[in-house]
């Protein structure tokens, strides 16, 4: 309850075409929650709203049930602490309106902290089309920022529930590959979401993210042709550079972050001669020569100077 409000408020508040209005549904979904939402949501007067509950089951069963749930023809994502801007729906609907081939639209999000001011990062992305092989090693599609068409979850499924098996799992970027293998992509250049960081979110358990970046591997490898099937060892070496990152970010854990570099020039060679392999390899060379500490002042340093840039360029 404490960033529902202003979510909700966001999502009403959104700035549709007249043909849309009588068309849009907020689903919203309670998985297992002790605030007395179905009271709240009385107080908001507004037949828009409709509130479901579940179990608490986690993030995927809670989606699945808002699908489940829907009447509309497209579905879009928002979870309860992440605010739309305004034209966020107007501008995702639009990627559909041309191309009928298009089964999944997404957008920019930017970071805000909690109290929802910016923290300067945006995340930008210019995927789209045909990008089942991008998608294998970047997945730029936040969860709340994206819009799907409703016959695309009965082609493909749902969200894997998985929550029995991993207690971080990634199972948005598993669909969005899955989607990616049959429909094409598109893209909306704007900054369709501000995604929230505070202390409440979801913490990284890096022996589950490990276990669940493997099985979304299993998973989206499964019965390709053997073209698709030549690209599982770059897959598994992004995985582990991706792995490498968290280990030196998120644990500060050099020891580890090395171990994962040499698992993805083992499984791609390639890989170790990239830039950002050598980032990373110089990243881990800090934190084991600097600490925890030193790190931390090399990562804020690093961030200014992109900040400072962004600023420049903006002024030219």
């Amino acid at each position: 309850m404490k960033f529902l409000p202003d979510t909700l408020h966001a999502v009403l508040a959104q700035e549709l075409p007249e043909s849309l209005q009588h068309q849009f549904e907020v689903i919203l979904v309670d998985d297992g929650g002790s605030d007395d939402l179905k009271a709240w949501v009385e107080q908001q007067g507004d037949d828009r709203v409709r509130l479901v509950r579940q179990e608490n089951a986690g993030v995927s069963a809670a989606r699945n049930l808002g699908i489940a749930a829907s009447t509309g023809e497209f579905v879009a994502f928002c979870d309860s602490d992440d605010m739309w801007n305004p034209n966020a729906m107007a501008d995702l609907y639009n990627c559909f309106l041309n191309d009928p081939r298009i089964g999944l639209a997404y957008g920019f999000y930017e970071v805000v902290d909690a109290s929802g001011a910016s923290t300067g990062r945006i995340r930008k992305s210019a995927l789209q089309g045909d990008v089942w092989e991008q998608f294998l090693t970047s997945n730029p599609v936040g969860a709340s920022g994206v819009m799907v068409r409703s016959k695309v979850f009965e082609q493909v499924g749902v969200f894997a529930e998985n929550r029995d098996r991993f207690k971080v799992d990634v199972e948005d970027w598993e669909l969005w590959i899955r989607i990616a293998a049959l429909w094409r992509v598109a893209l909306t250049p704007t900054v369709v979401v501000r995604y929230r960081r505070h202390e409440g979110n979801s913490s990284t358990d890096l022996d589950s993210l490990d276990a669940a970046y493997r099985n979304m591997i299993d998973v989206v490898f499964a019965d390709v042709d053997a073209r698709r099937a030549s690209l599982r060892p770059l897959a598994e070496g992004n995985v582990a550079m991706i792995l490498a990152w968290q280990s030196l970010n998120d644990a500060q854990d050099p020891k580890r972050a090395l171990r994962y570099l040499r698992q993805a020039a083992a499984a791609a060679p390639e890989l170790g001669r990239t830039v950002e392999y050598w980032r990373l390899r110089t990243a881990t060379a800090a934190l084991r020569a600097t600490g925890t500490s030193g790190y931390q002042f090399l990562r804020s340093a690093h961030g200014l100077k992109l900040q400072l840039m962004r600023k420049l360029d903006q002024k030219r």
